[in-house]
């Protein structure tokens, strides 16, 4: 029986060997504990760090916390949801290797199996899974921090091969590939790839609907839809843990509808649901941009690449004394974009191949793919193509919720091999050489490459936003621009030399000269060696650092030491030593109102927008601002601490009611925090018949992140106003009076308020999410389903085999 299986899938056995080779090789520091200091990923760190003590101290989870923007929910930043059976299923898919070793490896697996399903052989299947998850973007979003964008991308072959099983009528095979892969696609957190991706299904379903409709088999057409559909709700019902409560806090965040009617103000807020044109478009690419997708270094590569000593810049710098042993890094890159972290690089031959896949390849897989990279092309440019990102933007659903188009290319890499290595499949299968569908424009693409590296470097005087900075230091910026002419020239001819070899072997295959193996050896060789040289560039296993090292990225400043020794539990921090809004920093050992999170609160982007940045101290004392962080002489980092700043809670002696959100927050520029309470309408049943006399105290006896205890004592009923972040009504925080629901209410647009009766009193706010509770339970259901329905898959397949 053993014998029998090895002999038939002894090819397989031998790929998912080399894609675990591959994956420990490249990424071996990763299984010794040790990280790159990437600087999303040592942002994300910090604003995990109260959540993740209070989880090694207390052993449970929070889904608030307080270190950043005064407080909110922790779905986007450290989501610990309850495990299912798809969780344990993606540790058998990553061969249990931690982080980005593990999701290489399962890359590879599933376009492994998505190219098997193409009838593509084993070898070349190899071949393309590789290039796949090497792709140099892919690499680069490693080195930029972004795990779960790159994990949510290796996952997506998966969810590719399940609807193109619905669609070739083996719908309950169907059915489980495509549930399962949008369930562990969903678990990689990243919505905005998971969209992408869905995007460029579209044009595939409009085809294959074409296609049946042609054959009268629209009938068929439903019934695949509906597999479809149903596998995308058992998927995503996998999820749901976590997707219905980001479903309900999206709603609430700078995404979600804006709150005020008058906020042209405000730069990420619009006045329709979802992100400002300004701010969603900032990361546009240009069409030079778009050139590194077949010629790596084009537009120079990144805004922080390494040069050589030999260099212009290198040279320059050696004149001037500098010590450059220990490298040169310099603003390469000269593109539309503010800045990047590298190339979105395909690799100059699977470019090659898939130039070539759209003239020789038949059918609608090749149209769909034709689309879906013209689409992703063009959509990628932004506000540099206006007309269809307007469109897109305006009126395709959810497209607004996301910022920075230029990375939808990234789930280009996942189309782009595939008609890559069919293309070269056909080639090897034909024999014969189409010249016109496969030597005119494979040469013509090299010889492209060739023109760009020759006339390229005079079409634009390559200057950087990073050059000004230069010259005030005294560095000429033309010297720079001298290195980035060299590096489009080098790269061009660099690309052009591979595809000629390239060209080369599949003229000789064709001739007779050389047989199969050969080429698919040059092919392979050519083709990783080429992606490998690049990545390491961006990432090798050297750039990896150990924990230790990673925290000393948060070592204590004398300041921090300062705010530490008050023993107040609670109390919130403004550091401006820093960028403010756009950093995450002081989060690891702070309470702050400042932070960095592109899904912060609506209501609280208003307060930056409208208030903080104006210095409205009002604001900053009623939000318990307690110390302040600044430049001091010489640039040393100084506190100060605020004594006005009004502490955890307090009674008012006076309620103004305002009918509207926009007359909430204006009416915050002139008040006393301290002795009165700004209280929208929709509010005034709980406050109509409270006549304050202000008396009595209330204090903060407990703290934890996601629970408040407050001690309350007064003579006459009292409203109370707390220094915490409204997030309701009816979203997690529930509010208690002596253990017995209590309702609490906004006041100050952006705080907690709640009507105290008179007398001692205990007062809890916990926060315990229904939508998480709800979400765990339908995520274990759907992946029972899941499994079950695998289950009876393979008992009916060795059923039929007996």
């Amino acid at each position: 029986m053993m014998k029998k299986f090895l002999e038939k899938n002894w090819i397989h056995i031998i790929a998912i060997f080399l894609f675990l080779i591959i994956s420990l090789i490249n990424f071996y520091p990763k299984l010794q504990g040790k990280s790159v200091p990437a600087g999303d990923k040592i942002s994300v760190y910090a604003a995990q760090e109260e959540v993740r003590q209070f989880k090694e101290k207390e052993g449970e989870n929070s889904h608030w916390t307080n270190s950043m923007f005064g407080g909110m929910p922790t779905y986007y930043i450290a989501f610990s949801r309850s495990k299912d059976l798809v969780d344990y299923s993606r540790k058998l898919f990553t061969a249990n290797m931690p982080g980005e070793a593990g999701y290489i490896f399962l890359g590879m697996l599933f376009f492994y199996l998505l190219m098997l399903l193409l009838g593509i052989s084993p070898w070349l299947s190899i071949i393309g899974s590789v290039s796949f998850a090497f792709a140099t973007n892919n690499i680069v979003l490693l080195d930029a921090g972004h795990i779960t964008k790159f994990a949510t991308i290796m996952s997506g072959p998966l969810v590719i091969a399940g609807v193109i099983l619905a669609y070739r009528s083996k719908l309950f095979l169907a059915f489980i590939v495509f549930s399962l892969g949008m369930a562990i696609n969903l678990k990689c957190d990243h919505p905005q790839m998971t969209y992408y991706l869905g995007l460029i299904l579209l044009p595939f379903v409009i085809i294959a609907f074409i296609d049946f409709l042609k054959k009268k088999k629209l009938k068929e057409f439903v019934l695949a839809s509906a597999v479809l559909l149903a596998g995308l709700a058992v998927g995503a019902g996998c999820s749901t843990s976590k997707l219905l409560p980001i479903m309900e806090y999206s709603k609430d965040t700078m995404r979600g509808k804006p709150i005020l009617q008058n906020n042209s103000s405000t730069y990420s807020s619009s006045t329709v649901e979802g992100l400002s044109w300004d701010y969603a478009m900032n990361w546009s690419n240009g069409i030079e941009d778009l050139l590194q997708s077949f010629i790596s270094h084009s537009v120079g590569g990144s805004s922080a690449e390494n040069l050589s000593t030999d260099s212009n810049f290198g040279r320059e710098l050696r004149k001037r004394g500098a010590n450059v042993r220990g490298g040169i890094q310099a603003p390469m890159y000269w593109g539309s974009l503010p800045f990047t972290s590298g190339p979105i690089y395909f690799g100059a031959i699977i470019f090659l191949l898939f130039f070539i896949g759209l003239f020789y390849i038949d059918g609608r897989l090749k149209w769909w793919i034709l689309i879906g990279f013209a689409l992703t092309f063009l959509l990628s440019m932004g506000k540099n193509f206006e007309l269809l990102s307007r469109f897109f933007f305006d009126y395709v659903p959810m497209y607004n919720k996301f910022r920075t188009p230029n990375s939808i290319l990234s789930v280009t890499t996942i189309i782009v091999p595939i008609l890559a290595i069919l293309a070269l499949e056909k080639i090897l299968n034909k024999r014969e050489i189409d010249l016109k569908k496969v030597i005119y424009p494979g040469v013509g693409l090299a010889v492209f490459c060739v023109l760009v590296g020759l006339i390229g470097p005079g079409f634009s005087d390559m200057t950087s936003a990073y050059d000004a900075r230069y010259a005030q230091m005294g560095l000429d910026p033309s010297i720079l621009q001298s290195d980035r002419a060299e590096m489009m020239k080098s790269s061009s001819f660099r690309s052009a030399i591979l595809m000629f070899l390239s060209m080369a072997l599949i003229w000789f295959y064709g001739k007779g000269k050389i047989n199969r193996i050969l080429v698919l050896t040059g092919v392979a060789l050519l083709c990783i060696g080429d992606l490998f040289s690049v990545n390491l560039k961006y990432l090798k296993p050297s750039d990896y650092v150990s924990q230790r090292n990673l925290e000393r990225n948060y070592e204590l400043r004398p300041v921090d030491q300062q705010i530490l020794r008050d023993n107040d539990p609670n109390y919130r921090v403004l550091d401006l030593t820093i960028p403010t809004f756009e950093s995450s920093l002081s989060s690891y050992y702070h309470k702050t109102i400042g932070g960095y999170h592109a899904a912060k609160l609506q209501r609280f982007q208003d307060m930056i927008d409208y208030h903080i940045t104006k210095n409205n101290i009002d604001v900053l004392n009623m939000l318990n601002t307690k110390y302040v962080i600044s430049n001091g002489n010489n640039n040393v980092p100084d506190v100060q601490r605020n004594t006005a700043a009004l502490g955890n809670a307090w009674f008012v002696n006076n309620i103004r009611m305002v009918n509207s959100a926009d007359e909430e927050i204006e009416a915050l520029n002139n008040f006393d925090p301290l002795g009165e309470a700004i209280v929208h309408q929709e509010f005034s049943d709980v406050v109509a018949n409270l006549d304050i006399q202000k008396n009595g105290s209330i204090e903060l006896v407990s703290y934890k992140p996601n629970e408040l205890i407050y001690s309350s004592n007064a003579n006459t009923d009292q409203l109370a106003v707390f220094s915490e972040i409204w997030y309701g009504p009816n979203k997690g925080w529930k509010a208690y009076i002596d253990d017995q629901p209590a309702e609490h209410i906004r006041a100050n647009y952006i705080l907690r308020a709640m009507k105290v009766p008179a007398g001692k009193h205990t007062i809890r706010f916990e926060f315990s999410p229904d939508s998480v509770k709800l979400g765990q339970l339908i995520s274990l259901l759907c992946s029972m389903i899941i499994f079950i329905a695998f289950g009876f898959y393979v008992y009916k397949n060795m059923k039929k085999k007996d």
